[in-house]
Formats: structure tokens, C-alpha cells, sequence
């Protein structure tokens, strides 16, 4: 008999020690249903669990080798073999599956039907009474699934993001759901080892992200309604503003309409008011799920129609946010999160309104409000919780990608975003002089939080710089407001970078910011700009220098030149990080080596205020880590800068490279590289290094 060899799965699917429980998952056939089957069958497989998948459909047959197809490009053979020889598909229902086979864990995908899913449940109750029940629903409420069902409280909603075959995050409603405090904890346990994340909301119709998601669409609809903009139009504005296009993506997934449309109603059941209001002009796509909005790629939305989609996009989606926020169905930083790594938000909207001052924020919903006549307006978007006191005074207006904390003597600033931005580095300038001000904190370490971001920093968020290219005082304007966050980590009480994951571009120049660096073993580090079509501006032109010495100076200048990455170890014998630990260890490591620098019991890390000699060799490699030719008149200017900056005390060398940087964002490698990082494109620069 095999064992599993984890307790977070032995605890579900081996809790007696007899024979391995099976995972079922109910509708693999549908694209939620097939894509949890195989990412949830990957997990367990190695364990010895079965993996039932269990549809009406003759597909049903076919899913094992679909799910291999799928795994082709990045899961080896061996592999392969083992998740499909884990998988018994099952056409029929419940009392079709082989009576000896136990089910420990259920994952229910079937249509988005009170009708079809209660008979499943009371099914599968029936059969294995201890079996935890999950639903992928994305608008139903715990209560609506299974209030009445006997074990209710093993049974809950893992609401899972697209492309399902490869999310890892999940809504997990709590707060007000059925779900007993033991299947969540197993649940958690689970998932959470598996790397997922799981997003903790309230159990309301709709939950967090589909309020958003959904909420988005019926605007768009009646946009399109009242003001005869095109779909492609006004997913064009969209695009613009936010980073998404709503009626692409709806025309995209069969029967998108009719789901996103099912979402509104039950929050309209919630509270009846018109900002839920289905239009006609959406009504024949909810009723045909095959049929698509008039769409003609490329079309351009009119400047005027633009600030048309603004007004009333921004005050729905504040709207919305405002009651989520109001009744604590989901954190700020959490709602953040999930708008931009489920629904491909560039900010999400409580980013938005932190950037845009609560108090326009509340103006420009209140006038939205008002304009469209939505009913019951005060229920719907308490605009009181747009406020740093009273109801909004625990909303954490200034910790959506920053988090703060102290204790024992240490200081913790925890990143939630892994890209940086205006608001990020505004909120990290605040928590900086908050913890420079605490008389009971004596160093600081920043790292990322752990649930939000996993990784150290990806670099800048290249979406900043589409406004400033090629305007060089708007481009320096940037740099130096960025800038100024970074340099408060030098200016007082010891920091710590500790880095795990990837410290890229950005990511690294902070972390090269901070008094000391202290790297999980794994971690990867590079300096990726000439690849963006950009130097670097906050620092990593010299201040890897300065950490460094002499003998490592050619290999610092090819990781700049180049952009390729290098490893944490590596970077140790380079002398840009202080110490390597094991990832488990990287918290308490951190904090105790920020205190013995403050303590005096560790030396603070050489670094070199003066000039210095650096000469840079321009011939090294002219391609990046993915053979990528790099542009000729950015690496002259890169390298140029790398000596000239060294060549200044600390202050003035990073006061030159400020102006070096931002005549690189005027520069055509700069919108050649961001248009193609933007659109996922590797660049082809105007100016290609002639190879060696």
C-alpha cells in the first residue's frame, strides 16, 4: 500500500492510514474542471493518490491524454506518465464510481446550476460522508451551495483565476461561510504546500475579484449602449486605463456573458439597486452563449470618449470597491492583488484611488453616482471608507504594496508587489521614515511579504515609462521622485535587503540601496535594463561598485552590459551580498544580522563613498541571457555612464546617472525595448551590436 508521504495530504487523503483516498473532480471536461484536474492530479500524483475525473460527456475518455498534450512542452515524460496512469475517468455520476474507492477531496466544476450541483452534493455526501466538497463557483455562496447538506461544514468554495491549467490563486471564502474552521485548515494546509495562494474573502454573492471582473463588463455594455463607442473602442480606453479589455476577453471564453451577468444578479439580490442593472444591449449574448460582440481589432478610442470611460469605468470599480472595503469582504491589499494577478489590472483599483488622493476619488464616484441615478447609492458605495479616519482609518490606504511591522528591535518592511511604481515607492518612503522615526527600532530589513510576492523585486514597472519616453524632463522628473524613496534606506538606521527569488533591474538597485544584503541559496540577481532599452537610473550603474572591489569590477560591468543574471552565490563571491542562507532560514537570519550591524557586533559591509577607476570593455557579449542583440547606442551610453559615475563621490555620480538614465528613455531602444516587453515580444533594436 503506498503512503503519502506529506502530512498536508496524508491529512485528506490518508487520514485513517488505509488505502489513499481518490480526488474527484466534477466536470473535468469544462476548461475550470480540466485545468484543476490536471494541476491538482501533478500535485498528487507522486503521492499515490487516484485522481477520478468524473463527467457526462463521452470526452471524459479522452481528458488523460489531453492533460499529457498540454504538459508536452514543460513536464517530462516520466512525469507525464505518472499523472495520467493517476487518473481514472469515470463517465456517468457519483454512483458510478468503483465502491471501493473512497473520495477524500471533491472538486465540483459543473454548471453554474443550484439544480444540477445540490443533487451532486447529496450524492457524493451520501456515499463518502467524510469527503471534503469544494465548488470552483464563481458567484454562489456557501450558503447558496450547502446550507441543509449534512457536513456542511466540510464543504466550501475554491474559486479559481484562468489559465487554470497553470493559476495558482485562489479565492477562499471564510469570513460568514459555512466552511468549520478544520476543513479550512486542512484546505489551507493542502494548497498552501502545494504553492498556491489562496486569497481569504468573505462568503458574499460574487466574492472579491468577479465583483471587479463582472462589474467591469456591465459598465463596458452600457458604455457601449449609451454612447455608440464600439466593443473595440472601448476595450481600447480600457486598455489604456486600466490594462484590460473587457468585451475581448467575454468574446474570448464561451458563455462568459451569461456568468458575468449571473454574478450581477446575485448581487443585486443582495442589495436591489440599478448600479447591478442588466442593459438590454447585453441581454442577447446572456441568452446565446456562442454569440459574440462586433469587434474590430486595432480600433482607436477618440480622446473625448476616453475621458467618457474614465469617469464612469473608474466610478464603478471605486464603487464596488468601496462597499467591498466597507464590509470587510476583502483587505485592500488583498482586492489590489487580485485584480492585477487575476484580472490583469496594471493597478488595481485601490492603487488607483491611493494614486488619486481619496478625496478625488470619492468626488469623481459620487459624481458617477449621481450622473447614471444608481439607487440605493449610499449602500452600494459607502464613500466614507475613502478616508485615513473613521470608517476608512483601517482600510490601510498606505500599506497596499508596503506592509509595516516591528518587533524585537526589527523593523519590517514587507513587499507586496514584486515591480516597482509610484505608489510603491511612495508607500516605501513613508514606511521607511515611520520605522527611521520608532525609538524601538534599531535596523531595518526588507523583504518581500511571502504571500503577495514571493520574489525580492522583478524590477520597474515598465507601464510607468509609456508616458515618459522620449520626454526627457518628464523621464527625469520620474527618476528622481523614484529616487528619492530609495535613498532614505542609506540615510539612517541599518537595512537589510533580504533577497529571495529573483532581484532584478529595480528589484536589485533597491536591495543595492540598503546598508547590507543577505540572500536565500537559490536566489538569481541581473541587472536586465539593456534588454528594456533602458540604463539603469536608481543606482545600478555604481552601486554595485561600491560594494564591491576592484578584481570584480570586469564581471559587475558584463552582468550591466549584458543584462544576464547570475547566482546568489555568485553575487556572494562578488561581494554584493553578505551572507547565503537556506530559505527557511532567510527571516531569522535577516533580522538577527540587521541587529548585529546596529549593535556593532557585525561590521557594516565596505562601501565606497569616493571615486574610483572603473574601465568598462564594450566588447563583451553583445547578446542578453535569451540571445537577444542588444542596441549599440544604449551599450556606449551604459558603459560610458558606469565610468563616468564611478569616476564621482556617491552623490554626484548618482546625480549624473539620473541624467544618463533619463536621456536613455529618449532613446529609440527605449520604446523599442518597453513596447516589447510590454507585449511580451523579445525586441529588435535599431542599432544591433555586431557580433564578436
Amino acid at each position: 500500500m503506498e503512503t503519502a508521504r506529506d502530512p498536508s495530504i496524508s491529512a485528506i487523503f490518508q487520514p485513517d492510514g488505509g488505502p489513499p483516498r481518490a480526488l474527484l473532480v466534477a466536470g473535468c471536461c469544462g476548461n475550470v474542471g480540466f485545468g484543476k484536474l490536471g494541476q491538482l492530479a501533478r500535485i498528487l500524483a507522486r503521492h499515490g493518490v487516484p485522481v477520478i475525473a468524473l463527467d457526462l460527456s463521452p470526452a471524459v475518455e479522452q481528458v488523460a491524454a489531453k492533460l499529457a498534450e498540454q504538459f508536452a512542452p514543460r513536464v517530462s515524460p516520466a512525469e507525464i506518465e505518472a499523472i495520467t496512469r493517476a487518473i481514472i475517468p469515470i463517465r456517468g455520476g457519483v454512483a458510478d464510481i468503483p465502491a471501493d474507492l473512497k473520495i477524500g477531496l471533491v472538486f465540483e466544476a459543473v454548471p453554474e446550476s443550484l439544480a444540477v450541483k445540490k443533487p451532486l452534493y447529496a450524492a457524493i455526501r451520501a456515499r463518502d460522508p467524510e469527503a471534503l466538497i469544494f465548488s470552483a463557483t464563481s458567484g454562489f455562496t456557501t450558503h447558496h451551495l450547502f446550507d441543509g447538506l449534512p457536513g456542511a461544514d466540510r464543504c466550501g468554495v475554491l474559486h479559481p483565476f484562468f489559465p487554470h491549467l497553470t493559476n495558482k490563486l485562489w479565492e477562499l471564502p471564510e469570513q460568514g461561510a459555512v466552511t468549520g474552521p478544520a476543513a479550512l485548515k486542512l484546505i489551507r494546509g493542502f494548497l498552501g504546500r502545494a504553492g498556491m495562494t489562496l486569497i481569504s474573502v468573505g462568503d458574499v454573492p460574487s466574492f472579491a475579484a468577479d465583483r471587479l471582473f463582472c462589474g467591469m463588463m456591465l459598465e463596458a455594455v452600457r458604455i457601449h449602449e449609451s454612447t455608440g463607442l464600439s466593443p473595440a473602442q472601448v476595450d481600447d480606453a480600457c486598455k489604456q486605463l486600466l490594462g484590460t479589455s473587457p468585451f475581448f476577453v467575454h468574446n474570448l471564453i464561451r458563455g462568459a456573458n451569461a456568468l458575468s451577468a449571473h454574478c450581477m444578479e446575485l448581487m443585486r439580490e443582495e442589495v436591489d439597486s440599478t448600479l447591478y442593472a442588466i442593459p438590454e444591449a447585453w441581454k442577447p449574448y446572456i441568452a446565446d452563449p456562442g454569440k459574440q460582440w462586433p469587434y474590430e481589432r486595432g480600433q482607436k478610442c477618440p480622446p473625448e470618449g476616453v475621458a467618457v470611460v474614465r469617469a464612469r469605468m473608474f466610478g464603478m470599480l471605486f464603487a464596488l470597491t468601496a462597499r467591498m472595503l466597507g464590509h470587510g469582504i476583502v483587505a485592500a491589499d488583498a482586492l489590489n492583488y487580485l485584480a492585477e494577478k487575476a484580472l490583469a489590472f496594471r493597478e488595481g483599483p485601490p492603487a488607483l484611488i491611493a494614486a488619486m488622493g481619496l478625496d478625488q476619488a470619492a468626488a469623481l464616484t459620487r459624481a458617477f453616482l449621481a450622473e447614471q441615478r444608481i439607487t440605493r447609492a449610499d449602500e452600494v458605495a459607502p464613500l466614507d471608507v475613502f478616508s485615513r479616519t473613521g470608517r476608512g482609518e483601517h482600510v490601510g490606504w498606505d500599506s497596499i504594496y508596503v506592509g509595516r511591522s516591528a518587533a524585537g528591535g526589527v523593523g519590517l518592511i514587507s513587499l507586496k508587489r514584486s515591480t516597482l511604481g509610484h505608489t510603491l515607492l511612495a508607500e516605501l518612503g513613508r514606511a521607511v521614515d515611520a520605522l527611521q522615526a520608532d525609538p524601538d527600532v534599531e535596523a531595518i530589513v526588507v523583504a518581500p511579504d511571502g504571500l503577495f510576492n514571493r520574489d525580492f523585486g522583478h524590477g520597474a514597472d515598465v507601464g510607468a515609462f509609456v508616458p515618459v519616453l522620449g520626454k526627457r524632463d518628464a523621464a527625469l522628473a520620474l527618476i528622481q521622485g523614484w529616487k528619492a524613496a530609495l535613498g532614505k534606506l542609506r540615510a539612517g538606521k541599518p537595512t537589510v535587503a533580504a533577497i529571495v527569488g529573483r532581484a532584478l533591474g529595480g528589484g536589485m538597485e533597491l536591495a543595492s540601496s540598503c546598508h547590507a544584503r543577505i540572500a536565500a541559496e537559490g536566489a538569481v540577481i541581473a541587472q536586465p535594463e539593456p534588454t528594456v532599452g533602458v540604463i539603469p537610473g536608481l543606482g545600478g550603474c555604481h552601486l554595485l561598485h561600491r560594494s564591491s572591489a576592484p578584481e570584480h569590477f570586469a564581471a559587475i560591468n558584463e552582468l550591466l552590459l549584458t543584462g544576464k543574471s547570475i547566482t546568489a552565490a555568485r553575487a556572494h563571491e562578488l561581494g554584493l551580498v553578505s551572507a547565503l542562507v537556506p530559505v527557511r532560514d532567510l527571516p531569522r537570519a535577516s533580522g538577527e544580522f540587521a541587529l548585529a550591524l546596529a549593535r556593532g557586533t557585525a561590521p557594516l559591509p565596505p562601501f565606497r563613498t569616493g571615486p574610483a577607476e572603473v574601465k568598462v570593455d564594450r566588447d563583451v557579449d553583445p547578446h542578453n541571457e535569451q540571445g537577444v542583440v542588444l542596441d549599440a547606442q544604449l551599450r556606449d551610453l551604459l558603459a560610458r555612464t558606469i565610468e563616468d559615475v564611478n569616476a564621482l563621490d556617491v552623490a554626484a555620480g548618482g546625480a549624473l546617472e539620473e541624467q544618463r538614465a533619463a536621456d536613455s528613455l529618449c532613446l529609440s531602444s527605449s520604446k523599442v525595448g518597453v513596447t516589447a516587453m510590454s507585449r511580451g515580444k523579445p525586441p529588435v533594436f535599431e542599432h544591433p551590436l555586431a557580433p564578436a
